[in-house]
């Protein structure tokens, strides 16, 4: 009742607060109070009495409106048996409603407090995490130490490294926001996130990607700090960290985390600070306008409160440690076209007598040939380049690029010397304030201790001398009345325009639309109350709906998928299948993540639409009119890959040239920009040869296609003749192709995808249905096939063919489907045909309710739907693959079956990400299932992976509706 009735002032006084959530211990609380100076002690009083006093009279009344089933408690739940979750944990309501007043405030801190965030997670600084070991498949790695690579452990590693918090020596989960949290950056620019202990990771903004250098887990003393000096004189200040690298910075009590992106919150929380302060972090994020959402830049707004009745001083500030790269080494050439031809490399100068890598960022300094250098504290041994090399991960290592310091009035800039490599560019932070009083001021030092030291003894820095220095800092003071709210914010932007692709400079798209990061860095600075009021306007519709809290919080957070894309100098959109699963744009993987793009940038999905396109297989070639998998297909570390970023190659699929015709349908129905519909009437001519494809392989081979592999390609669906998954999709293609020919005023085409269509109805139904299980098979029987021996193995595998191989002991032929395999997600082909208004795929919609019935009731796991039922016992077969959960639900809520209980299924998976793994910015496509012991209910295979988001069409089946903005309906 603390909580909710006085969220902010009560932190003056967090532990009153914990202690009267926990109703059991009023004597300690009133204990702690009387620790506390006299009017927090007067205000404790007033919390513990009169104000739950108050609100429980309110809550009497109206608890119709509110009942105690709004407090939950957590109850552990085994993610393994080696590894359980935290204890009961009381989680409280929502916090805050999006008011929409408050779309209109020109006040920003008004405006960032009536902000909503639907999860949290608060960590104290006696807290203790480690890194643990988990049984995966391939996950993205914490480190990389290659350039050019995928950033996986891969392939198929038998482990990775899971953050845990370790509590009397069990390992538990962290709470929301230590995993995983929101990325913050521009859309393409690169990002980092702040977690929920202060520190900042993931950092890929010197345009890191798996085409180019490695990211930055970490880098050491990047931190936000905060002064207070009372009227008294007396003072306080700390590092807003729970546990800062640097032990000789002092750390605060608590921090609360909160994520909504693209905004993540830090409450502070800290007994000895007389304010309250609340840090909101975030980018450009604004709804049909690539190029606002493009910003290098992030703003961190400290919202300070003065509870007291005496004035304040209040100074926050932001270090950035440019100058040292910790655990990493520079040893990688990125080589020019002379070099490359006259096969050279770089010599570095091996410098005696360094004993720290502050010497050997000094020893570059002062060299004028100097570019770059690596510093190795097991032998002591400092090497400098004339050259930029690319960084990778390595422990006892330190790294840099040369850079100098500058100042001005209002920002502090760090220009590298490299300015034609990718690592080129320069750094700004830069300070603002609504309040016309608040003073900056910008400190430069080698030495961080000696830096926080400067800002602790008077929140503010002298006049720095402008050079060569490793920590640039920005700090803003404000003086607070009694009772006064004011903001100050420092924005971090940059400017790094010469992104790398496997050594060729294909450059940021940004570098058109800014010039320096002071430039980016100003442009988000002056429009902050433009920004949160865009930020508010995504919000609002999720937030102030009556979907589930959890649909909510998911589909909002899963826009943090962004952080995967790159947009280059030619205005090429393009992006990662993941980071560790190195393809670019496959066409299939698309379609599960691509429902928020074409609806809030649909310029970046009509950008890849027509690469796909272009790279159409030609009329003369094998399977003319199939659209290739991919712009690009891995390979990135190949003795010599490839360097072109677009290539047109893959597999030849069941779900891509059939997802390229409903891509098109889509952008043309659900658009009314004249400008896209001209460019999507133009590729008319590209679906058709598309769905020409798709006739001509089905029409001599029993009307569906044969021997397909899919998105679901480790399951083996092409061993096998007929897959019920490929034939679905089959369906959508020539449904979706019927619509078009018909809008494009292609009558006679449109008839001949129509009678395509029934045809292969009736044959789903005659190859694929299984009448004594009645569901429709995963694939196609055959005789001869042992199938015990199959089922009961862990180890054998398909032979590749379903004929013409014999049984060995490595592999089995012939089909594992005799009693009728069955696999969840097989009708993911009806999400996307439902969302569009096509209607049911199948002849027979009884037997869609009855396959979905099937597929809960036999393929369910405490953790989501299991692949793969009925056929082998393998890890693959046996885990959740995140998509099926939300397939399964819009499946069913089109059907106008129990949505109650559809909504509880998708529940099941998706919640199981944000309340249960806290982990919900990074989720994997796979989770291991019933197989894997070690490592059932943990992320199993591929990180930061889109399958989840087909969850976007659950808005669609609940709204009702479908749209066809052509027509204005």
């Amino acid at each position: 009742l603390c909580y909710r009735a006085s969220h902010d002032l009560c932190h003056t006084n967090f532990k009153c607060c914990r202690y009267i959530l926990r109703w059991g211990k009023m004597k300690t609380a009133v204990a702690q109070m009387k620790k506390t100076d006299h009017t927090t002690r007067s205000l404790s009083w007033l919390y513990l009495f009169v104000i739950p006093l108050v609100l429980l009279t309110v809550l009497l009344f109206y608890r119709h409106q509110w009942d105690c089933s709004s407090l939950v408690v957590a109850k552990p739940t085994n993610v393994s048996k080696a590894v359980p979750l935290n204890k009961g944990v009381l989680i409280p309501p929502r916090i805050m409603k999006v008011q929409k007043a408050g779309l209109r405030s020109t006040d920003l801190s008004a405006l960032l407090s009536s902000l909503t965030f639907d999860n949290y997670g608060t960590v104290q600084s006696t807290d203790s995490y480690v890194l643990g070991t988990i049984y995966v498949g391939y996950l993205e790695t914490q480190n990389v130490t290659t350039p050019y690579t995928s950033w996986a452990y891969y392939p198929f590693a038998p482990s990775a490294y899971y953050l845990y918090q370790d509590v009397a020596g069990i390992l538990v989960t962290p709470p929301t926001g230590m995993r995983s949290s929101v990325p913050l950056g521009g859309i393409s620019t690169g990002s980092f996130e702040l977690r929920a202990d202060g520190s900042f990771h993931e950092w890929t903004i010197f345009n890191q990607y798996p085409a180019g250098p490695p990211k930055f887990q970490t880098l050491d003393n990047t931190f936000m700090g905060l002064y207070v000096k009372r009227a008294s004189g007396s003072t306080a200040s700390y590092v807003l960290q729970t546990s800062p690298s640097d032990g000789r910075l002092p750390g605060v009590q608590s921090l609360m985390y909160q994520g909504a992106h693209p905004m993540s919150k830090l409450v502070v929380m800290d007994n000895r600070l007389p304010v309250t302060a609340t840090i909101y972090a975030y980018s450009r994020y604004k709804v049909g306008d690539m190029n606002t959402s493009a910003t290098p830049a992030v703003a961190f707004t400290a919202v300070l409160v003065n509870p007291l009745n005496e004035n304040i001083t209040a100074s926050f500030m932001f270090n950035f440690p440019h100058g040292i790269e910790p655990h990493t080494q520079r040893p990688y050439h990125q080589l020019t076209p002379k070099e490359e031809e006259e096969t050279t490399h770089p010599v570095g100068k091996v410098l005696k007598g360094v004993v720290d890598p502050v010497t050997c960022f000094e020893a570059c300094n002062g060299d004028p040939v100097c570019s770059c250098w690596t510093f190795n504290t097991a032998d002591q041994s400092c090497v400098i380049y004339p050259y930029v090399l690319l960084n990778g991960y390595q422990e006892g290592c330190y790294a840099g690029v040369k850079g100098s310091w500058h100042t001005n009035n209002q920002c502090t800039t760090v220009n590298r010397v490299a300015t034609s490599t990718s690592a080129g560019g320069n750094l700004s932070l830069c300070a603002f304030s609504s309040d016309t009083t608040a003073k900056f001021s910008f400190g430069l030092n080698n030495d961080v201790g000696s830096l926080w030291k400067e800002f602790a003894s008077s929140g503010s820095f002298g006049n720095p001398k402008n050079g060569y220095f490793v920590n640039g800092a920005a700090a803003g003071t404000v003086e607070l009345g009694p009772g006064e709210t004011k903001e100050v914010t420092i924005v971090l932007g940059w400017y790094f325009p010469n992104r790398d692709f496997l050594g060729l400079q294909e450059g940021n798209f940004y570098e058109h639309l800014f010039k320096s990061s002071v430039e980016a860095a100003e442009k988000l600075g002056n429009s902050r109350i433009e920004a949160v009021t865009d930020i508010a306007k995504l919000h609002e519709p999720f937030f102030t709906s009556t979907m589930p809290e959890y649909l909510q919080d998911i589909l909002i957070n899963s826009l943090s998928h962004i952080r995967s894309a790159f947009w280059v100098r030619d205005g090429r959109w393009r992006q990662w299948e993941a980071y560790d699963c190195v393809n670019i744009d496959s066409v299939h993987n698309d379609g599960e993540r691509h429902i928020p793009y074409i609806t809030i940038f649909p310029e970046s999905e009509l950008n890849k639409i027509i690469a796909w396109a272009r790279y159409q297989v030609k009329p003369n070639q094998s399977n003319a009119g199939m659209i290739n998998e991919e712009l690009r297909q891995g390979y990135l570390n190949l003795p010599y890959p490839p360097r072109d970023m677009d290539i047109g190659n893959g597999r030849v699929m069941s779900d891509v040239t059939s997802m390229f015709i409903t891509y098109i349908l889509e952008m043309y129905t659900w658009s009314s920009d004249s400008s896209i519909l001209a460019v999507i009437r133009g590729l008319w001519p590209n679906a058709k040869r598309a769905a020409q494809w798709q006739l001509n392989i089905t029409q001599s081979n029993g009307y569906l296609p044969i021997y397909l592999i899919s998105t679901y390609d480790i399951l083996g669906l092409d061993s096998y003749k007929y897959a019920t998954y490929n034939g679905a999709f089959h369906l959508l293609a020539m449904k979706a192709a019927e619509k078009l020919a018909y809008l494009m005023g292609d009558n006679e085409f449109a008839a001949t995808c129509h009678e395509a269509f029934v045809k292969g109805q009736v044959a789903l139904d005659q190859y694929l249905w299984n009448e004594a299980a009645q569901y429709y098979n995963a694939y196609t029987v055959n005789e001869g096939f042992d199938y015990e021996r199959y089922r009961n193995s862990t180890n054998l595998t398909l032979c590749l063919y379903e004929s013409g191989s014999n049984s060995n002991e490595n592999c089995v032929s012939g089909d594992p489907n005799s009693p009728g395999a069955l696999m969840t997600g097989t009708f993911y082909a009806q999400v996307l045909a439902s969302s569009l208004g096509l209607g049911t795929l199948v002849q027979n919609e009884t037997r869609l309710r009855l396959h979905m019935k099937a597929e809960l009731t036999n393929n369910d796991s405490p953790w989501g739907l299991m692949a793969l039922t009925g056929g082998a016992n393998s890890v693959y077969a046996n885990s959740i693959w995140v998509l099926a959960n939300p397939n399964w639900a819009t499946t069913s809520i089109h059907l106008l079956e129990d949505v109650e209980l559809a909504l509880s299924v998708a529940e099941k998976s998706l919640d199981y990400w944000r309340s249960v793994l806290h982990d919900q910015w990074n989720i994997a496509g796979l989770l291991g299932g019933t197989s894997t012991s070690s490592n059932s209910g943990l992320p199993y295979i591929t990180s930061h992976y889109g399958f989840y988001m087909t969850a976007w069409h659950i808005v669609f089946a609940l709204s009702g509706q479908t749209a066809n903005m052509t027509e204005g309906s």
